[in-house]
């Protein structure tokens, strides 16, 4: 038995290791055998692909360029195999002797082939099938034994295209070429979409699983030896660190316990390491065992000096609890008190009830008179006349009859906390720390009281400063949400009609983003017309991350203003350019028209008259246009009047009822009662008048219920003048431009482009202004503001309509 144990626990554990490594060694092989197998099923799989977009690389190059070229080149039925068949050049491309060396066969096989050679054997007309009876199949791919090797198999149907049935259609409308080298039988009478035949490319794997297999062997050597060399490397560990340890520990046993070591000296000299050990462990429990009885006769003696010690643990734990209790007590009252004056009556009760004191003060360092008492408020504080020293120096004083407690933080000096008993207290080193903790938490709570009533106070007026602003504000997270908005903010999201709460801010946040996209500035625009500038600034980093102020101004007026200057000074440059211009045409114009009168008056054949008639229009339209072109560049000065508005108004509409004889047009006219006069004549407001109604008329001709309102009202010190439509509306694009000189929608030979310009024109001579919108209800509004006429400059009494409302019926057939 001793020939066969003395290492029985370091063979156990070494047969377990050579096990478990060897397991390893297996498992590790076949895993890279099958990882090996994966990679090449993919390399296999990936390279088919490759030479299939190949081919359809060829395919598409053929017919796309190569086969339309040839066709062009050619004469009619003329085929050139080698040079307008996809399949031909297809295979002949793919069958490469230079493409053989890369292992892989590329076949383009039928059913019925034209070429006997590219007929479908047994399998690939098992491909053909699976692709007939599936339509949608788009490929197949398998792995299979061939002849002994092993290949990867991909298919892809090809399918007839209309290009392809000049050749595969009616033989009767093949190329003559095409007929003469195959007959009229084979490949004819296909249709779009009919299956054509299979690409098939067939990579070789045999090769790449020979290698696997030689990878694989050489891994599981190579990792079998690593394994070899791990274990005789952990079995002479084991040998220094367990085994000899374990010997170790037996021999400390045998040094220990000396006299049973002598009784019981053959077991321990078994070789087996651990019944060795567990000898050892029954001696010293045996030993512990005595102990524990020696143990129980000293426990008689020692349990009154434990009650003894307990009592006297029990009564100091109970100060402690008190004294946290106080602390607890003392940040309850912080948190509840917004101000000192209510913290420091509850402080000092707190503090008296604990120690039992009668009563309890407090004074401010900087002034005696600033104090608090209790219980009775008004009750005078008796300080020692060093008082002031003491709250510098910073340590408790403690009497019999008082406590004197500095308060202080951060080496500030605060306050006296005083402490009054009727009767002697003694004093101890730790209640002076007790005390001087007391005095720290006090002063800690004063500083935050100090520091809350700050914030608070610069919060309030960061507040005021905030909801003061008239620009609309709003702080937003590193998300976008709303954190914070001003009134105006408020407004001005409600008035663009968002949900409430988080959801109100909605339609001014989507704004707000997309005018800032990649920018911190930008612009947007209301629906109402209102155009707003945006700018974003970032703020210092939260815990949320960075936050930006968004600050919105309205620039309404400026955009507005700016407008207008463009306006003026296009209608500037093009008056100098038309009166220049106007000259130069004007007299060619003239003597055109006068031969044309001569001719008109020689000839005598029709048709010449005729002709002569229509030059004679076109001349007067062309001097028309010439006209305008120079009451444009030289108008008239505008008179200043005064006149009736409402008045001119009447008489312009019965002169354009004519226009209105052979459509449904209504045209109203609604004036206020008492229309003061305006300060312009009236020949320029008939002008005015005149553009802007006929241009309503044409925008609603041929509309069944076509609508024409002219609007007369008076707003404060102008007369507004609104003429509106509901026609097809002018389109956004063209809003800025519907003033400018020769900007027409109408079609060519209906309208110049200038009746605008040159009532704009007109407008602001008169010092008024004039403004153009699309109405909600579909048409566009043209609105006009003229200034009111002195009073002084009236001529006198003036006969004004008593109608609130005119219409004006001859125009439309309402």
């Amino acid at each position: 038995m001793r020939s066969i144990m003395p290492h029985s626990l370091q063979a156990k554990f070494l047969a377990g290791l050579g096990l478990v490594m060897a397991l390893m060694v297996g498992f590790f092989a076949l895993a890279l055998n099958l990882h090996l197998e994966r990679l090449m099923e993919g390399e296999a799989r990936e390279k088919a692909a490759l030479i299939l977009l190949q081919v359809q690389a060829i395919q598409g190059y053929v017919r796309t360029n190569l086969r339309p070229a040839m066709y062009r080149a050619l004469p009619d039925d003329n085929f050139v195999l080698e040079a307008m068949s996809t399949s031909y050049i297809t295979r002949a491309v793919m069958s490469d002797q230079k493409l053989a060396r890369q292992a892989f066969t590329y076949r383009r096989v039928g059913v019925g082939a034209r070429n006997p050679d590219y007929e479908a054997n047994e399998r690939e007309r098992g491909y053909i099938e699976h692709f007939e009876a599936d339509p949608g199949l788009k490929r197949m791919e398998e792995f299979a034994e061939l002849d002994g090797e092993r290949y990867y198999i991909t298919t892809r149907p090809q399918r007839f295209e209309a290009s392809c049935l000049h050749c595969h259609g009616d033989p009767a409308q093949a190329p003559r070429a095409l007929i003469e080298r195959y007959g009229a039988t084979l490949g004819f009478g296909r249709k779009v979409g009919d299956l054509a035949g299979i690409d098939l490319v067939r990579v070789k794997v045999q090769r790449d699983l020979g290698g696997i297999r030689e990878a694989t062997l050489s891994f599981a050597m190579l990792f079998a030896t690593g394994i070899l060399v791990l274990f005789l490397t952990i079995q002479g560990f084991f040998h220094r660190l367990v085994v000899q340890s374990l010997r170790r520990v037996t021999g400390m046993m045998h040094r220990l316990f000396p006299d049973e070591a002598q009784h019981a000296q053959e077991p321990l000299n078994r070789d087996d390491e651990i019944e060795g050990i567990l000898h050892g462990f029954e001696t010293f429990a045996e030993h512990l065992r005595q102990a524990r009885l020696d143990l129980t006769e000293y426990a008689a003696t020692l349990e009154d000096k434990v009650a003894a010690r307990t009592a006297a643990v029990t009564r100091l734990a109970d100060e402690r609890r008190a004294d946290v209790a106080l602390f607890v007590a003392l940040l309850n009252s912080l948190n509840e008190s917004q101000t000192k004056q209510q913290m420091l009556p509850a402080a000092l009760s707190l503090t008296a009830q604990r120690f039992g004191a009668s009563r309890a003060g407090y004074v401010c360092v900087l002034a005696a008179t600033d104090f608090a008492a209790w219980p009775d408020p008004d009750a005078p504080l008796d300080l020692p006349e060093d008082w002031h020293d003491l709250v510098s120096a910073g340590e408790p004083r403690l009497t019999p009859q008082a406590w004197y407690i500095p308060v202080q933080t951060s080496g500030t000096s605060r306050g006296l906390l005083i402490l009054y008993w009727d009767e002697r207290q003694e004093s101890s080193g730790r209640l002076a720390d007790l005390a001087r903790a007391i005095g720290q938490q006090l002063g800690i709570a004063m500083e935050n009281l100090e520091a809350l009533d700050s914030l608070l106070r610069q919060n309030a007026m960061l507040s005021s400063i905030f909801e003061g602003i008239a620009d609309p504000l709003l702080l937003l997270d590193a998300g976008g949400s709303v954190l914070l908005a001003n009134s105006t903010a408020r407004d001005l999201a409600t008035g663009l009609g968002a949900g409430g709460g988080g959801a109100r801010f909605d339609g001014l946040l989507a704004r707000l983003k997309t005018a800032t996209v990649g920018s911190t500035r930008g612009g947007f625009e209301l629906p109402d017309g209102r155009m707003f500038e945006a700018s974003l600034y970032p703020v210092s980093e939260f815990g949320g991350g960075r936050r930006h102020v968004a600050s919105l101004r309205e620039v309404t007026a400026e955009r507005r203003m700016e407008g207008q200057m463009r306006r003026n000074e296009r209608i500037v440059a093009v008056g100098q350019l038309a009166a220049g211009l106007a000259h130069e045409i004007n007299n060619p114009l003239g003597v055109i028209r006068c031969y044309a009168e001569l001719l008109q008056a020689s000839q005598e054949g029709p048709q010449a008259q005729a002709d002569l008639e229509t030059i004679i229009r076109h001349t007067d339209q062309a001097r028309r246009v010439v006209r305008d072109l120079l009451d444009f560049a030289r108008p008239r000065p505008a008179q200043t009047g005064p006149s009736d508005l409402a008045a001119v108004a009447t008489a312009t509409a019965a002169v354009l009822r004519p226009r209105g004889k052979s459509s449904p047009i209504r045209l109203d006219l609604e004036a206020d009662p008492g229309q003061p006069l305006v300060r312009a004549g009236s020949d320029a407001l008939e002008h005015i008048l005149t553009n802007l109604v006929m241009n309503a008329l044409d925008a609603v001709a041929g509309k069944a219920d076509g609508h024409v309102l002219v609007r007369i009202t008076t707003q404060a010190d102008h007369a507004a003048l609104t003429v509106g439509d509901n026609g097809p509306g002018i389109a956004p694009e063209h809003l800025d431009r519907v003033f400018d000189p020769f900007f027409t929608t109408k079609e060519v030979g209906k309208g110049t482009g200038l009746g605008l310009a040159v009532v704009y024109s007109l407008v602001r001579d008169l010092d008024g202004s004039i403004e153009v919108e699309n109405a909600a209800s579909g048409g566009a509004n043209f609105r006009v503001l003229l200034p009111l006429a002195d009073p002084t400059d009236l001529p006198g009494p003036t006969v004004q309509t008593d109608s609130p409302t005119q219409n004006v019926q001859g125009v439309p057939q309402s």
